[in-house]
């Protein structure tokens, strides 16, 4: 299908993606596919006529369009794309447009996900840098941007409990996107501790340090990290490393072990 022609034809067909996006089961491949000639419109319409640029329905249509695939990229799973269409709505936000153009009821939810994907990064000078950008008033009392402030200061806490909770307290479910990235890392950290704090783990507490909702996500990790499970002691053995072997032998050292052990779950 050609991309459409006019800024009507263009306005048509945006209306028409965002209510596919928006719909009970929306068919990603269909949206995207128009995204795409959406985008193409709009280098088309400003290479035809200059003067489009000046013209603000014209820059409504822009932020739609670019909004629009910034959602999509959430929706479809896409970090990268994501990245991209926020900082092509930079000028939007924070640059020339701000205060021509009347404020977007998802600006300040795709700028709250783009904190969420810079802590997922752990692009913690950019996310500061961020928020210097964003009023005070919205940093103390918008929803979608007061939750990633609250989880960076759980982050530097070393709080891993809070950002657990802070998953069920998302101001959207599009959060959860960024949200679940980050428990993936911050699983990944805490299972390279617990396997030098702990010979094995019975299954609920390892289920709970790793903050799993399921013994079933439980097995599937622990798959993948290659640790013993014996289902009939509900136990799970964590290997010992050759070299550090010695840690796991004499009561001196296993007392060490023990209070790092203890240690771990305080800060957790």
């Amino acid at each position: 299908m050609a991309a459409p022609s006019s800024i009507n034809e263009t306005t048509k067909l945006y209306e028409k993606a965002r209510a596919g996006l928006n719909a009970a089961k929306p068919k990603f491949d269909a949206v995207k596919s128009q995204v795409s000639q959406l985008k193409i419109s709009l280098v088309q319409l400003s290479m035809e006529d200059s003067r489009v640029e000046a013209d603000q329905s014209f820059h409504l249509l822009k932020r739609g369009i670019l909004e629009l695939g910034a959602e999509l990229s959430i929706k479809t799973g896409d970090a990268a794309a994501f990245e991209r269409y926020l900082a092509q709505l930079e000028p939007y936000y924070f640059g020339n447009f701000k205060d021509k153009l009347s404020e977007s009821k998802v600006m300040y939810p795709l700028i709250g996900l783009n904190l969420l994907r810079m802590l997922t990064d752990n692009l913690i000078a950019d996310f500061h840098s961020a928020l210097e950008r964003i009023d005070l008033d919205q940093l103390q009392n918008n929803p979608f941007i007061v939750h990633p402030v609250k989880l960076e200061q759980a982050l530097m806490e070393g709080s891993y409990k809070k950002v657990w909770q802070a998953r069920s307290e998302v101001p959207t479910p599009e959060y959860l996107f960024f949200m679940d990235l980050l428990m993936g890392t911050i699983r990944n950290e805490v299972a390279s501790c617990v396997e030098k704090s702990y010979s094995s783990l019975p299954f609920d507490d390892a289920k709970s340090v790793l903050f799993f909702s399921s013994m079933d996500e439980l097995l599937r990790f622990s798959q993948e990290h290659k640790w013993t499970v014996s289902p009939s002691e509900k136990r799970i053995t964590f290997p010992v490393v050759a070299e550090d072997a010695h840690m796991f032998h004499g009561d001196d050292i296993m007392k060490q072990t023990l209070a790092y052990a203890r240690e771990l779950e305080r800060i957790v």
